[in-house]
């Protein structure tokens, strides 16, 4: 019986302390704020150590890019954001668009370096966001070379009601703490009026 109430103790222990940690946790985020005039803001959530920079690619259509850099870098996101109308377009990808874009551009930019020979395209979603993503493997990646410190790659776009785009997020891993830290900001995204 003794056994028995050690036990529970030691289980209801273990349960407050992880408990513990996933609200120190939530409550160490902070919300990220990008206006977009009239079309909304985008927001999301990352941990207080974060920077976001905003990135002037000089692309054709102006498009805002911004990075969100975990701190010594240990990953990078990179959002090219667009909305519905934008540019005096009339693009709204939905999912079967955001299948054949990432598509493409998984095959024609990655593939050919990659280590892997083939790609899995995988479901983001999260609470106010869905849209597609592809992981691969840099195969020409060194760590004696500094031109491309990460060398795993995912390339996905999202959807948030009108806000919309795509997305790199550069680990170190492909499967591990990083690159699922670097989903879960992903999976943050929302719309703001």
């Amino acid at each position: 019986m003794r056994a028995c109430l050690k036990h529970l103790l030691f289980a209801l222990a273990l349960v407050s302390a992880l408990a513990f940690t996933r609200v120190t946790q939530a409550q160490s985020l902070k919300t990220n704020n990008i206006p977009f005039g009239k079309a909304g803001s985008l927001q999301f959530l990352t941990p207080p150590d974060w920077n976001i920079i905003p990135v002037d690619l000089k692309l054709q259509d102006n498009v805002p890019v911004f990075d969100l850099h975990a701190p010594s870098n240990s990953m990078v996101i990179r959002l090219y954001v667009r909305w519905d109308g934008f540019a005096g377009k009339s693009a709204r990808p939905g999912e079967p668009e955001m299948i054949n874009i990432v598509s493409n551009s998984v095959v024609t930019q990655y593939l050919p370096i990659a280590v892997e020979k083939t790609f899995a395209l995988e479901k983001l979603q999260g609470p106010a966001v869905n849209g597609i993503y592809a992981r691969v493997t840099d195969s020409t990646w060194s760590p004696v070379v500094k031109d491309n410190p990460y060398p795993n790659v995912c390339e996905g776009m999202f959807r948030c009601a009108n806000l919309w785009g795509n997305f790199n997020l550069l680990t170190h891993d492909k499967n591990g703490i990083e690159f699922k830290a670097g989903l879960q900001v992903l999976e943050s995204l929302r719309k703001k009026p």
